[in-house]
């Protein structure tokens, strides 16, 4: 299921669709275009809401207090966390005693640059699965999500299963690298798994696929 599909689904929970809420949600220091920052420093802009995936729109900026007109309506600020990225699928374990838990099922840590947060370099499975919060029993009836974490910090909640391929090692091919990185890791090992996406266009280098081992 992608994001669009869980927001038609899903009506009674579709605030957590809201990437600003989701960060009032869980105390980052954040706010929409137009409201001031606490103080100078980086930050993260991205879109209020988008179903489209793949971090499209999201970027890093160096702002000043009072620099409101440099994020655009429709996106927030969001203080940015340095740290493991960490993507893990839960599923709804229900006890008759304390009502149920999220019990994590798998994980990844992924690797992106700075310079561009739509594009990682790779996942690889972690054996560490950081635990749910609390703050996510609400979704009990949804069975199935999955969240990404800078560390302990929440910074994305997804009412699905992660889309991605279930691998060890996972690595995006990119429009731009795909024939040298394709024929580079088939020779040692990888399998080439088709998965186009390009967040109803608003990525400029689409993702091709995978290579996976």
């Amino acid at each position: 299921m992608e994001d669009d599909a869980a927001y038609q689904k899903y009506k009674h929970h579709r605030q957590w669709f809201n990437k600003l809420w989701v960060s009032h949600k869980f105390n980052h220091v954040c706010g929409p275009a137009g409201t001031d920052i606490p103080k100078d420093g980086v930050y993260v802009i991205r879109p209020i809401y988008n179903l489209g995936g793949m971090g499209a729109g999201a970027s890093l900026k160096e702002l000043k207090q009072a620099d409101c007109r440099s994020v655009p309506p429709g996106y927030f600020w969001c203080e940015y966390f340095k740290g493991t990225h960490y993507s893990v699928n839960y599923k709804w374990k229900t006890d008759h005693i304390t009502g149920g838990e999220w019990e994590g099922t798998s994980c990844w840590i992924g690797t992106n640059l700075p310079i561009n947060l739509s594009k990682f370099v790779d996942w690889k499975k972690s054996s560490f699965i950081p635990k749910a919060p609390i703050e996510l029993k609400p979704l009990s009836d949804v069975k199935e999500i999955n969240v990404e974490f800078i560390d302990d910090k929440v910074i994305e909640v997804h009412l699905r299963h992660s889309p991605d391929p279930d691998y060890d090692h996972i690595i995006p091919v990119w429009s731009s690298d795909l024939g040298p990185k394709k024929d580079h890791m088939e020779m040692h090992g990888y399998d080439f798994i088709e998965a186009y996406d390009d967040a109803n266009g608003y990525i400029d280098d689409p993702r091709i696929g995978f290579l996976v081992k």
